[in-house]
């Protein structure tokens, strides 16, 4: 294998992305006959997260499911010894216990039960669908494209419809293209920035041209977390593979020019993503933020141990909170971790903080085992971006936020199939 297959990003790119393409032909070919249909199908998961949530939703299912039928049929059992799946499961258990002793246990068990079709989709990606490089890079290269082509769509609703109340909404009729491009989108930004601060030749314009095309449209469509999430993730992957602070330098000013230009242009954007933010911070009773997310520590006093439920917040809300209570009820509190304190209690909170902590530290080994591999030096970053505490975040066992969130997590956990080779660069 040529010495830039190995790094992905030396060489000349166009012979790059030739040799990924040919590559993934050639693994593909390689595959059982009954097993190619599947890693086809994974590979064009990102085109059918752009459609909705339920082919989506399928997409995921259908992967995470056969996953579990394989494992079954090969009495393949050896990627239970993990330690980030032991840890997934460890925190299962704990939803399952939850909902067992809620006041609704038929409905809580069935939401978590339902849930761990996300995790299970993230190892099918890490020790079946992503286990050969070939088609890790071949999807890593399907969701940049994807990326680009929701760029594509949000640059034609601005142009023929521009914005509505300062959001965008194709191609999904609702506000939610900006997850696609902060979370499905997350892997290949990084690995975009990573590129355009210490790759050689085009690479960096090409790059970097096309990162910031993305985050100029990230602005438009007025999702303030998702735009925070890929400003501090593409700063930390400028600086985990191959870092020179002239080009880092150079790529942060260019970030900042961007993001200015669209306001400058827009200037309907500016307020919310300025005094906007700093009025929604959850530190009073001013703040909307404050108020939901007070509900779900209410919620917690409730029930410390175990919680009130595994998804249970929005139908219980109300019977916890006193009349005229300085919080108010929503769907979910607005923060993963305080969603898990109040719906699983403390130990749910300290088993999924387990959880997320052992998927982050397995990548960042792996990621300094195999610091010349631009792929695995960045992969730890995507669940520490998308599972960060501090941030106001959608339903943690909801589905369509799941499903954007989870794809990106599952291409990133396949990156502890990376190795060093000897001789890469």
């Amino acid at each position: 294998m040529s010495e830039s297959q190995n790094s992905l990003g030396g060489g000349a790119l166009w012979n790059d992305l030739q040799h990924l393409i040919m590559d993934a032909q050639v693994a593909l070919a390689d595959l059982p006959r009954w097993e190619k249909p599947f890693h086809i199908f994974w590979l064009l998961g990102p085109f059918f997260l752009l459609i909705e949530r339920s082919p989506a939703d399928l997409w995921l299912s259908i992967l995470a499911l056969a996953f579990a039928v394989r494992s079954l049929c090969h009495r393949d059992g050896a990627w239970l010894s993990h330690g980030w799946v032991r840890a997934a499961f460890i925190f299962w258990f704990v939803c399952l216990l939850s909902a067992s002793f809620s006041i609704t246990p038929a409905y809580a068990l069935g939401e978590a039960m339902s849930w761990f079709r996300f995790p299970l989709f993230a190892m099918a990606a890490a020790f079946w669908l992503g286990r050969d490089k070939r088609l890790l890079y071949a999807m890593l290269l399907s969701s940049g494209f994807g990326m680009m082509l929701m760029t594509g769509i949000l640059t034609a609703e601005m142009l023929i419809e521009g914005q509505k109340g300062g959001r965008l909404t194709w191609p999904y009729g609702d506000l939610v293209p900006g997850n696609y491009l902060a979370k499905a989108g997350l892997p290949a930004f990084c690995v975009m920035v990573a590129l355009a601060v210490s790759a050689r030749g085009k690479t960096i314009f090409l790059m970097g041209t096309l990162a910031s095309f993305s985050l100029a449209l990230s602005v438009l469509t007025g999702e303030r977390i998702n735009l925070i999430i890929r400003l501090c993730a593409g700063f930390m992957a400028g600086i985990s593979w191959r870092f020179t602070w002239r080009k880092f330098v150079l790529v942060c000013v260019i970030s900042i020019v961007v993001v200015l230009s669209v306001f400058a242009l827009q200037g309907s954007v500016e307020g919310r993503f300025t005094t906007a933010i700093l009025h929604d911070l959850p530190t009073g009773a001013s703040s909307d933020y404050y108020r939901v997310m007070g509900g779900g520590v209410m919620a917690f006093f409730d029930a410390p141990l175990l919680g009130i439920g595994t998804a249970n917040y929005r139908e219980l809300c109300a019977n916890i909170l006193a009349e005229g209570s300085a919080f108010r009820c929503d769907n979910h509190p607005h923060n993963f971790y305080i969603q898990m304190l109040a719906e699983t209690g403390i130990l749910g909170f300290a088993a999924g903080l387990f959880m997320i902590s052992a998927m982050i530290m397995s990548l960042f080994r792996a990621g300094r085992a195999n610091k010349q591999n631009v792929v695995a030096a960045t992969a730890y970053i995507v669940p520490l971006g998308l599972f960060f505490p501090l941030q106001s975040t959608a339903d943690f066992f909801g589905q369509w936020n799941n499903i954007f969130l989870w794809s990106a997590v599952a291409l990133s956990m396949a990156a502890v199939n990376l190795r060093a080779e000897q001789g890469s660069s």
